[in-house]
């Protein structure tokens, strides 16, 4: 018997780090340290609260960086794209990744 497909959130946040992991192994240790930077001046203006910064916040911040940077759809447009067979349908994600870490990302629609 097969496992049942995974939910298409489940399929999304997976799809969303694929591609930021993606993009940060296109890049120098110098230009993801600068979107780190820019992640913490982020974390330090938000209007929300203060932040402890811990390395798991930080990772999270600069995630959300790139997010924004490579312009990802949000849920709800991903979804919407994977239903029609257009071109401008989402590949799938061809690999495992954990998409635990991307909870934070459930706001962007």
């Amino acid at each position: 018997m097969t496992a049942p497909a995974p939910p298409p959130r489940q399929r999304y946040l997976a799809w969303v780090e694929e591609r930021i992991e993606d993009y940060k192994d296109t890049i120098s240790r110098d230009e993801l340290l600068q979107i780190a930077d820019d992640a913490v001046r982020e974390l330090q203006e938000a209007p929300d609260g203060q932040y402890t910064l811990t390395e798991l916040v930080l990772a999270d911040a600069v995630d959300r960086v790139i997010f924004q940077r490579l312009k990802l759809p949000s849920f709800r447009q991903w979804l919407r794209a994977c239903q029609n067979d257009t071109e401008r349908r989402p590949p799938e994600s061809t690999g495992g990744g954990d998409a635990g870490s991307m909870d934070e990302r459930n706001s962007l629609e």
